[in-house]
């Protein structure tokens, strides 16, 4: 008896701790043209037909084959693009990805061959669409309204120039932790890669795993700290927007949590802390330290933080004695002032800013070293979730170093 032959196959990424906010994007870019949305995916390569008595044992042995033991996939949110096609096409975001990653689709692509034959080769810039437009007039007009064109005149044009990134938070990068492969829109079956484990369609939902496999990616990018770092005593040490207790904060800023799981997320915030700040180092604490500005719960954080700890207010802070709007520190020649938001900053003030309070939600504008700007963003995110060395800042300052978007940390 003949096997019915699978429809065509996707390989996607799923985006792992980036999944709430790529889908908030694609909503709000959706409902600017009064548009449906469509829910976001990370197209990787396919659709693939699979040839006649192959299916998804053979679909999985090929990419155990062709995806080597990495914890993550990682690419980067480019800004908007559009697509057209012969009725319309879509509106969404462009995602660009890393070298590595780029090797592995080239990989993939060969080794499915064996098994199935490839309807589109594999791109170099990824595309999530947001929205549909059936009409060329109607996506014409929603591409212009974005900064882009379709006209043969603004493709020349891009050629020679970089690319616009008007799009909020572009350059954020993200980190798949999961190739998935769908049968039309529902995946079926998921490689793990954190776990290196095949997934089936209801393990790819269930809590637990999930929460292991972000514990092996927060290890793999340097995020947890396993053991304490050991390090000359005296540092001065700054980190800023904790949001300890917060329930939502891991999905409004694509931190690698659950969801709703505000205990574990504490656990490796304050673990990290501990490994990294003696009890003798000075450490500022950039403001918004819990989620709420509750008296009873900023004390009894701070108070498990190890350190001469030296106190900045932020905006979701309690009014409480010792707690200071700004903090200016003098090191190896260079002034810096110690604040939650930048904008709080005196005009007059000619050193460099140490803040917080963006996070990573404009990278263009505050990343976490910018030299044009002298401004220091050690939010959580930008920070790689641990306290920052002041020696660090200082020799980034002196070497006259490049723009960075995310501290690079090593992983443990």
């Amino acid at each position: 008896m003949s096997r019915t032959p699978l429809p065509p196959v996707t390989l996607v990424i799923d985006p792992g701790p980036a999944s709430w906010s790529i889908r908030q994007r694609s909503r709000d870019l959706a409902a600017r043209f009064e548009r449906p949305p469509i829910d976001p995916v990370i197209p990787l390569c396919g659709p693939f037909l699979l040839d006649p008595g192959a299916g998804l044992v053979q679909v999985r042995a090929v990419l155990d084959e062709a995806v080597p033991r990495v914890p993550f996939l990682e690419c980067h949110l480019d800004g908007y693009a559009v697509r057209a096609d012969g009725r319309g096409g879509s509106i969404g975001f462009s995602v660009r990805p890393s070298p590595a990653l780029l090797d592995i689709i080239a990989s993939i692509d060969r080794t499915m061959d064996r098994i199935a034959s490839l309807r589109d080769a594999p791109a170099k810039h990824l595309y999530v669409p947001a929205a549909r437009f059936e009409g060329r007039a109607e996506l014409s007009g929603a591409a212009r309204s974005l900064g882009l064109s379709l006209s043969p005149w603004d493709r020349l044009v891009r050629l020679f120039r970089r690319q616009s990134r008007s799009l909020p938070g572009g350059g954020r990068p993200i980190d798949g932790t999961r190739l998935l492969v769908m049968v039309g829109d529902r995946p079926v079956t998921g490689l793990d890669l954190g776990l290196r484990r095949w997934l089936h369609a209801a393990e790819l939902r269930d809590r637990s795993i999930r929460a292991a496999s972000l514990g092996e990616y927060r290890l793999a990018r340097g995020y947890e700290l396993a053991s304490p770092s050991h390090r000359a005593p005296g540092e001065t040490w700054l980190l800023g927007d904790l949001h300890l207790g917060h329930p939502e904060i891991s999905l409004y800023c694509a931190r690698p949590f659950l969801s709703g799981d505000s205990g574990e997320h504490d656990r490796v915030l304050v673990q990290n802390w501990r490994h990294t700040v003696q009890p003798d180092d000075r450490a500022v604490l950039l403001g918004d330290v819990c989620a709420y500005p509750d008296p009873g719960s900023y004390r009894a954080a701070v108070a498990g933080l190890p350190g001469r700890l030296e106190l900045v207010r932020g905006n979701h802070d309690p009014a409480l004695p010792g707690l200071v709007s700004q903090l200016l520190i003098e090191s190896d020649g260079l002034r810096f002032l110690a604040v939650h938001d930048p904008a709080d900053a005196p005009p007059g003030f000619h050193g460099w800013v140490i803040h917080g309070h963006h996070h990573d939600a404009d990278l263009e504008r505050y990343p976490f070293f910018d030299p044009v700007s002298r401004r220091v963003n050690v939010s959580v995110e930008t920070a790689g979730y641990a306290p920052v060395p002041l020696s660090l800042i200082c020799r980034l300052a002196r070497e006259r170093s490049g723009r960075l978007t995310f501290r690079e940390t090593v992983p443990a």
